[in-house]
């Protein structure tokens, strides 16, 4: 049990599908979504996501836009010690992992930067829709 984020992607309908990746969609669930990015008790990622797109529910689509990323990218590429407490804060909540500012939240930080930075440079708002969803 814990805090499972998900990054979920969909064609659009009517979408130039030669823009897309690869075959990306050959292993689509039967929602016809594919998972791009997966994050365990990152709760800070969370928060962030509640605070700046909107409150959610457990298991909810929320659409993610283009503009929704670059934000989170700026904000984790200005973190630093003596900001991350209100730049990018932990939360509480059952099972979702620790709220300390140690080694776990900074490798956590990193590996969402990695996340961005590719996604970022290879996702088509044009063709594809981008949702986040957490399970707790």
């Amino acid at each position: 049990m814990g805090l499972d984020i998900y990054f979920y992607a969909s064609e659009k309908r009517g979408a130039d599908k030669s823009r897309i990746p690869g075959s990306r969609y050959a292993e689509a669930d039967s929602d016809g979504d594919i998972e791009v990015g997966y994050f365990r008790k990152v709760n800070a990622l969370f928060k962030w996501v509640h605070d700046h797109i909107g409150a959610f529910e457990n298991c909810e689509k929320v659409p993610v836009t283009e503009a929704h990323l670059r934000a989170l990218q700026q904000d984790l590429l200005a973190l630093t010690p003596e900001n991350c407490q209100t730049r990018f804060p932990t939360t509480e909540g059952f099972f979702f992992g620790s709220t300390a500012y140690d080694e776990v939240y900074w490798a956590d930080v990193e590996d969402v930067r990695r996340w961005l930075s590719g996604i970022t440079e290879t996702f088509d708002f044009e063709a594809e829709s981008l949702c986040f969803v957490a399970w707790w």
